[in-house]
Order: C-alpha cells, then sequence, then structure tokens
C-alpha cells in the first residue's frame, strides 16, 4: 500500500487533494521531461551552428588561399611579360657576330655558347651586358645592357643567366667564370 493510499484511509489527506497532488506530480514529471528535452535540442542546435559556423570559416580561409594563389599567379604572368618586353625591346644579339661566348646555364649542368662580337665580349667581360633566357625557343640566349639585367633581377630572376660585376673585366676575362671563349 502507498502512502496516499494510507494518508487517505486515515483521513488526513481528503480524496480531492490526492487527486490534485497526483495530478501536479505528473505536471511536473513532464515538465521535467520537457525542459529537458528543449535543452537536448539546443544543444543539437548550438553544436550544428558550431560546426556550420566553423566549416564556413574554413570555406572562407580556403577562398582566401585561392585568391591568394591567383593573384601571385597573375603577377608572376605579368611580370614575365614585362621581362619578355624588356628583353625584346633591348636586345644587343648581332646578326653578323662571329665569336663564340660560353657560359653556364641556369642549371649550372649545360655549357652554353652564344656568338658575339669582341665588343660584346668585353662589355660581357666587364659586367656591363649580361646574357639572359629569351622565349623564342630553347637557344635564345639574348644580350641586354646590364641596367635591363638588373630590372630583369626585379622581375624575374631566373631569366638573367650570366652578369658580371662591374669592373676592369680582366680577372674576369680570363678566371672561372668564363669558361672558355673561342674565335
Amino acid at each position: 500500500m502507498s502512502l496516499r493510499d494510507e494518508l487517505l484511509k486515515a483521513g488526513l489527506v481528503s480524496a480531492g487533494k490526492a487527486k490534485k497532488l497526483d495530478s501536479d506530480t505528473r505536471k511536473q514529471d513532464y515538465q521535467r521531461k520537457k525542459s529537458k528535452a528543449l535543452a537536448e535540442e539546443a544543444a543539437q542546435q548550438a553544436e550544428t551552428r558550431r560546426q556550420a559556423e566553423a566549416e564556413a570559416a574554413r570555406k572562407r580561409e580556403r577562398d582566401r588561399q585561392l585568391n591568394l594563389e591567383r593573384e601571385a599567379e597573375k603577377q608572376r604572368r605579368e611580370h614575365n611579360a614585362r621581362a619578355q618586353q624588356l628583353i625584346d625591346s633591348h636586345r644587343l644579339n648581332h646578326p653578323e657576330a662571329e665569336i663564340l661566348y660560353n657560359f653556364l646555364d641556369s642549371n649550372g649542368r649545360w655549357i652554353r655558347a652564344i656568338r658575339v662580337l669582341s665588343s660584346q665580349r668585353q662589355g660581357l667581360a666587364m659586367g656591363q651586358l649580361a646574357i639572359v633566357r629569351g622565349d623564342r625557343h630553347e637557344f635564345d640566349f639574348p644580350l641586354v645592357p646590364r641596367n635591363i639585367a638588373l630590372k630583369l633581377v626585379e622581375l624575374a630572376s631566373e631569366r638573367v643567366l650570366l652578369l658580371h660585376p662591374e669592373g676592369e673585366g680582366s680577372e674576369v676575362e680570363n678566371g672561372s667564370d668564363n669558361l672558355s671563349e673561342t674565335s
């Protein structure tokens, strides 16, 4: 027998009060369960919202990185175009040049040769001229003045293959920087 039944039997509580107490207890239990379910649902919504915000932040970061890469690629293409324009407009190669001038390619594995005039050979040795890589074909090695080569170093440093320090030229011409010059 329950406590409620005993209190009713003893006459300490009326039947109406017992029903009201049962009803209040059921309502409280229902409210407790309802509030617990609402709290769980709110926590689940908060977690879903947090995950969505984190995903949006990752997407923004990924988009930002892609934009930076696109900008860098665009700038690299612009620098290459400007470098090619400088090379084409300041090319000093002479079609009647007969002296072979040997130099190491940019990777240091291949010895390349270009035909130069004696004055151009002297200019290369003194650092007044530079050999750069052109875009016309694989063996396109234009001669350009020193100031243009210095601009190319800023725009596309991989294009400058040979630029001796400015000087007298006698120690450079006979040194190891210039592998050999053949007539």
